[in-house]
């Protein structure tokens, strides 16, 4: 009994295709996997940062590489996981945010009082700006007594813990 040549051809491309395939896996066996436990380990070691980084109270040492305004002090710390509360100088306010990641943090929303202090000078101003930066904010990095809060990859923010006797 003979084969027909088209039944022949098919069977023969059928086998030439599942040869293929078959080399396809193997090639798909030998390409390097990514390998992910940097970015977990580093993600867990963040959530164990944030429990001191949440427990502590935090002074603006600099506002854009500046210091702050003399006698001014503004403040904050991080509650609950959604949101955080402080002193911007003159106004109290509070901010929801969002940790993302190993390093990521967004403010969603500021909201503050509305007192207005004239003294001393420019207090308002630097309040204006404080919350204009604090919203600007995509990544923090944090070590035992200094916070640096960033946007578009520059330190616009740094914060301190106070130590002792030290007053802001």
């Amino acid at each position: 009994m003979s084969i027909p040549k088209i039944t022949m051809m098919t069977i023969c491309a059928l086998g030439t295709l599942a040869m293929l395939d078959g080399c396809a896996d193997k090639q798909k066996e030998l390409e390097p996997r990514t390998d992910t436990r940097p970015m977990v380990n580093a993600i867990e070691q963040a959530e164990q940062d944030w429990i001191w980084i949440s427990g502590e109270k935090w002074y603006l040492v600099t506002i854009d590489g500046e210091a702050p305004i003399t006698g001014t002090t503004i403040n904050l710390s991080f509650k609950q996981h959604t949101w955080l509360e402080g002193d911007a100088g003159c106004n109290r306010f509070t901010a929801s945010y969002v940790r993302k990641a190993d390093a990521g943090l967004k403010m969603t929303e500021v909201l503050s009082t509305r007192m207005y202090c004239s003294d001393p000078t420019g207090v308002m101003q630097q309040e204006s700006r404080f919350f204009n930066l604090l919203k600007q904010i995509d990544a923090y990095h944090a070590e035992p007594t200094k916070l640096d809060m960033l946007a578009d990859g520059a330190i616009v923010l740094t914060f301190m813990t106070l130590e002792g006797d030290q007053t802001p």
